[in-house]
C-alpha cells in the first residue's frame, strides 16, 4: 500500500534534476571531459609501454598527469558550480590540444 501523498510509481528520493538542474548536468559533463582526457593519457601510456624501446622519460611524464587527471576527478566529486565549469573549461581545452581538435 503507498501513502496517498506519494503516488504509485513516485519516488520520495529526489532525482538529480531536482537536486541539481544545470550545475548536475555541469557536473556530469565535466566528468566525462575528464574521462576523454584520461583515457588519452590511458592510451599514450599504453602505446608507449608496447613500443620496441619505450621512452622513460615521456612514459613517466604521462603518468603524472594521468595522476592530475585522477585528482581533478576525484575533486569534481566535492567541488562547487564555479570549480566544476573551470575543470570542465580546463580539460575540454586540454582534450583539444592533446588531440589536435
Amino acid at each position: 500500500m503507498h501513502a496517498p501523498d506519494n503516488p504509485a510509481g513516485a519516488s520520495p528520493e529526489p532525482t538529480p534534476a531536482d537536486r541539481g538542474g544545470p550545475q548536475e548536468a555541469s557536473y556530469e559533463g565535466a566528468l566525462e571531459t575528464v574521462g576523454r582526457v584520461l583515457a588519452w593519457y590511458n592510451e599514450q601510456i599504453l602505446k608507449e609501454r608496447r613500443a620496441p624501446v619505450p621512452d622513460e622519460d615521456r612514459l613517466e611524464r604521462l603518468q603524472a598527469e594521468r595522476q592530475a587527471c585522477a585528482a581533478d576527478k576525484r575533486a569534481l566529486e566535492d567541488a562547487g558550480p564555479e570549480e566544476v565549469s573551470r575543470i570542465a573549461a580546463d580539460y575540454d581545452a586540454r582534450f583539444r590540444e592533446l588531440t589536435g581538435q
